[in-house]
C-alpha cells in the first residue's frame, strides 16, 4: 500500500468512525433497562422501558415475559447472553425486534439487570446494522478455526495410531471422548451464531476426576508435541457425585491446558481438582499452573479479552481464555490468575455446584415428572424429516417414550400427514426437499392448523431461526435433539 492510498485509508477511516459514533450516541435514546427480581417474580423497568413496552412498574414476571418469544429466557435465571435476540408485540400489536445484554453489577444472584436496544434486522438503510454483522461473522468464523482445530487434529493422530495396529479399547473410547466435544463446539456455534437460540444450561451428574482425565487424555499429545508435559491432581474421594453442566466445565479445563501449552513456554503443566464443601454450597476448584514465562500483573485484566495474544504469534485465534471467562459466566463460576513459586502463570477456577451424595439424592439423569410421563404416554407424534437414519433413529428411540411416532421423508407429506390426522406435537427439519419446513409450516398455520411445531435444524447461518418463528413455528431448536431437550419441549410446548 503506497503513501497516497495508506492516507486515504486512514483519512476514510476516521470519517467513518466519526459517523458511526454520531450513529450510536443516537440509538441512545432507543436503550432501556429492567431488572428482574427472581425472589419475588416482579420486573422493575425504567422510565424509557415503561414508555416503550406502555406498561406499568413493578409487574409480575410471568406476564412480562408473555409478550416475548422466546418465551422463558427472562424467567430462566440463568444469566442473558451478550447480544440475545427478542421478538416483543407488546399491547399495540405491532412487532418489535429488541437486542438484549446483561449488566450484573448487583451482588445479589436474585437479581437480574439487563437493558434492551431497540433494533431493525429488515432496514437495509441500518448500514451500521450490517457491518456490526460483518464483524460478528469474522470473529464467528475465527472461533470455529479455534475451538474445532484441537479435536478434529485429535481425531486425526487417533486415526493415525490406528492404521498402525489394531484397535484397542482406550482409543475407542478417546474417540468417543473427542466426539462429544466435537458436538459440544457445534452448539456452541449455533449459540454464538444465534444467542437467543442458545442452549439452556444442562446439568448432569459426574465426578470430576474422569471429567479431568478425559480432558488429559485429549491434551496429552498436543503438550508432548510442544515439548510439556500435563500432570493430574485428582480428588481423593470417589464417592462425591456433582450437577452441573459437565460438558462447559470440560471447556474450560481443555482451553486452560491449551492456552498454556500454547503460551507458557514453560515444560510442565499442572492440572489439580479439589472439592470445597460449604454449610450451603459446594465450590469444584480447578487450578492449571505452569512453570513458564508467567503473565504481567498489568495484563491479567486483558487475558479474557477476544482475540487478545499479548503480542505473541503463536497458532489459534485469541479466543481460548474469552471461551472460559463466557462459560463461567453462565456457571455463575468465577476464576483468579496470579503468578506460582515457578514464576509461571496460575489459573484457579472456582465454580457452584452441587454434590447429590452430600444430599442424599439418588437421580443421576434427569427423569421426567409423573404428569410429563402420563402426557408422553398418550402422545402421538409426527417427524417430519428426509434423512432415512435419523428419521430410522427418532422413530425408534422417541417411540420408546410416546404413544405413537409417525415420519414424513419431505414438508409435503408432512403436511398431507398433519391435515389429515391428529398429532399433538411435530418435529421438523428446515431443508427438505419437495416442500421444506418453513413452507410447510406456513401452509399448515394457513390451514388453521394449530399444534405446536418445533423446527429441529442444523442450519445456524443467517435469519433460519427467524424466518421459522415468523412462518409459525413454536420454537426452534438444534440438532442433533437429546431425549432431555425432547422432554423439555414437550413440557414447554404441550398444554396438559
Amino acid at each position: 500500500m503506497n503513501q497516497t492510498r495508506l492516507e486515504k485509508y486512514q483519512s476514510d477511516s476516521e470519517t467513518q468512525f466519526r459517523k458511526l459514533c454520531q450513529v450510536f450516541d443516537s440509538l441512545n435514546e432507543s436503550q432501556f433497562d429492567i431488572v428482574i427480581d427472581h425472589s419475588t417474580d416482579t420486573v422493575h423497568l425504567d422510565a424509557r422501558a415503561q414508555h416503550f413496552f406502555v406498561l406499568s412498574t413493578p409487574i409480575p414476571l410471568s406476564q412480562f415475559d408473555s409478550y416475548f418469544t422466546p418465551s422463558n429466557k427472562l424467567i430462566d435465571s440463568s444469566p442473558i447472553r451478550s447480544g440475545t435476540n427478542f421478538r416483543y408485540k407488546g399491547l399495540d400489536k405491532e412487532l418489535y425486534h429488541l437486542t438484549a445484554y446483561e449488566t450484573r453489577t448487583d451482588s445479589s444472584p436474585q437479581l437480574k439487570h439487563i437493558r434492551f436496544k431497540r433494533i431493525d434486522l429488515f432496514d437495509p438503510s441500518k448500514l451500521t446494522e450490517i457491518e456490526e454483522k460483518l464483524i460478528n461473522q469474522r470473529q464467528l468464523f475465527a472461533i470455529i478455526s479455534h475451538e474445532m482445530r484441537t479435536p478434529v487434529a485429535t481425531l486425526q493422530m487417533l486415526i493415525e495410531d490406528l492404521e498402525q495396529g489394531a484397535p484397542s479399547p482406550e482409543h475407542t473410547e478417546q474417540m468417543k471422548s473427542t466426539v462429544d466435544h466435537l458436538m459440544s463446539v457445534l452448539q456452541d456455534m449455533t449459540q454464538a451464531v444465534n444467542p437467543e437460540r442458545a442452549l439452556p444450561i444442562s446439568k448432569s451428574t459426574f465426578h470430576p476426576n474422569q471429567l479431568l482425565i478425559d480432558a488429559h487424555s485429549q491434551m496429552t499429545r498436543l503438550a508432548e508435541l510442544n515439548g510439556m508435559v500435563v500432570k493430574l491432581e485428582l480428588i481423593d474421594n470417589e464417592n462425591i457425585r456433582l450437577e452441573s453442566d459437565k460438558q462447559r466445565i470440560k471447556i474450560i479445563a481443555l482451553n486452560l491446558i491449551k492456552n498454556a501449552i500454547h503460551h507458557s513456554k514453560g515444560s510442565a503443566i499442572n492440572v489439580k481438582a479439589e472439592w470445597s464443601q460449604r454449610v450451603d454450597k459446594g465450590y469444584f476448584i480447578l487450578t492449571v499452573s505452569d512453570d513458564g514465562q508467567g503473565i504481567p500483573r498489568e495484563a491479567t485484566s486483558k487475558i479474557f479479552e477476544p482475540f487478545e495474544r499479548l503480542g505473541t504469534k503463536v497458532d489459534g485465534s485469541g479466543l481460548g481464555l474469552f471461551i472460559v471467562r463466557q462459560s463461567l459466566n453462565e456457571l455463575h463460576g468465577d476464576v483468579d490468575v496470579e503468578r506460582n513459586e515457578q514464576g509461571g502463570a496460575r489459573f484457579v477456577v472456582k465454580i457452584p455446584m452441587v454434590d447429590l451424595n452430600a444430599k442424599q439424592s439418588e437421580p443421576v439423569f434427569r427423569q421426567e415428572s409423573k404428569d410429563t410421563s402420563d402426557l408422553l404416554k398418550r402422545l402421538n407424534l409426527l417427524v417430519v424429516e428426509d434423512d432415512p437414519i435419523i428419521r430410522m433413529v427418532s422413530k425408534n428411540l422417541l417411540g420408546k417414550l410416546v404413544n405413537q411416532v409417525d415420519v414424513a421423508e419431505n414438508g409435503h407429506i408432512g403436511y398431507e400427514m398433519a391435515t389429515s390426522k391428529e398429532y399433538d406435537l411435530i418435529l421438523s427439519d428446515f431443508f427438505m426437499p419437495v416442500l421444506d419446513g418453513r413452507q410447510m409450516i406456513l401452509k399448515l398455520r394457513r390451514e388453521g392448523v394449530e399444534v405446536p411445531i418445533v423446527a429441529v435444524t442444523a442450519a445456524v447461518m443467517g435469519q433460519e431461526s427467524e424466518a421459522l418463528l415468523d412462518a409459525g413455528a413454536n420454537k426452534v431448536i438444534a440438532k442433533p435433539i437429546s431425549m432431555n431437550t425432547f422432554l423439555e419441549v414437550v413440557e414447554q410446548c404441550i398444554t396438559r
